[in-house]
């Protein structure tokens, strides 16, 4: 391994070597403030055009551990955790179809409890078993419980949705 050659009058936030190119390559920082030169941690390479994002970013000291995946806070703290998983929830109307009624109350099935999809358009609908085109057969407002159908169910007709949350 060639020994690093550290610049005599660094610039603030100067990295040598600035493209490691190999991971567990030590990689530093010069902080002007202290004067003196900080290791990075190089756990990862992206090469010279990613490295300064990379630098961004406060990264966990550890690796995480199977299964788990980085997740951002959303002002650059990255953590290890486990990836949601998305679920399944049958969807059903509160009121029974008359063949005049036009808007109905989404409930999660066998439940009295209003169901809101989020976003509103995260609902696949069907009517008598045949799926319906959503904003030509139905629409939902955003942040409701409500389904407004188009034109009225016959009255009868079986009804259910689908929609996928996290959990």
């Amino acid at each position: 391994m060639a020994a690093l050659q550290f610049p005599t009058s660094p610039t603030p936030g100067q990295l040598v070597d600035p493209n490691p190119g190999v991971s567990g390559v030590t990689q530093y920082r010069w902080d002007n403030a202290k004067g003196v030169w900080n290791a990075v941690l190089s756990t990862v390479s992206l090469g010279t055009q990613n490295q300064g994002a990379y630098n961004q970013y406060q990264w966990p000291a550890t690796d995480g551990a199977p299964d788990q995946q980085l997740t951002t806070d959303g002002s650059g703290n990255l953590t290890w955790e486990v990836p949601s998983n998305p679920s399944l929830q049958i969807i059903d109307l509160l009121e029974p179809f008359d063949g005049v009624r036009q808007s109905f109350t989404l409930v999660k099935l066998g439940t009295v409890t209003p169901f809101i999809p989020s976003p509103s358009t995260n609902l696949v609908v069907f009517l008598g078993g045949v799926p319906q085109i959503p904003n030509a057969a139905y629409a939902v407002p955003i942040a409701t419980s409500t389904i407004n159908f188009t034109e009225a169910p016959l009255s009868g007709a079986t009804f259910y949705a689908i929609s996928n949350i996290i959990v």
